[in-house]
């Protein structure tokens, strides 16, 4: 799943200009959908342990990390926190679970409680490594 044109992430409000944010060029644009893949599949149980849980995972905090010092993360946030946008992606420095729970959306479904979940895992993680981390679920 990859970025594709900065263009198709302004989306509607043309206000938020994201053009200046540091995933824009990123080398690996898919990190800003970590968790994405293995963690949403509701069909399947996920060991939240598995390689594959924890890849994601090191995927998420290498995002996070580009995103803390990011000229854009301000608009970002705010466009990660409108329409579809809230349920995917890393916006602003933020997970969709996060973003999912400032909105009281955090116990509708079960693909949102994974993606708390997931957000929850990340950032323990983050501190488990001395990591800051800028928000909590």
């Amino acid at each position: 799943m990859a970025f594709g044109s900065i263009d198709t992430y302004i989306f509607d409000d043309k206000n938020l200009d994201i053009s200046n944010g540091l995933c824009v060029n990123h080398d690996d644009p898919d990190l800003w959908f970590a968790g994405e893949i293995d963690l949403l599949d509701t069909k399947t149980s996920v060991n939240r342990n598995s390689p594959a849980t924890k890849a994601e995972v090191d995927k998420a905090i290498v995002a996070l990390s580009v995103c803390k010092n990011c000229p854009a993360k301000d608009n970002c946030l705010q466009l990660g926190s409108q329409g579809t946008q809230i349920y995917y992606g890393i916006y602003g420095g933020t997970m969709a679970g996060e973003r999912l729970v400032v909105a009281g959306m955090s116990t509708k479904n079960s693909t949102n409680k994974n993606r708390i979940a997931f957000a929850r895992k990340v950032r323990k993680t983050m501190k488990e490594r001395g990591m800051s981390g800028n928000q909590t679920v």
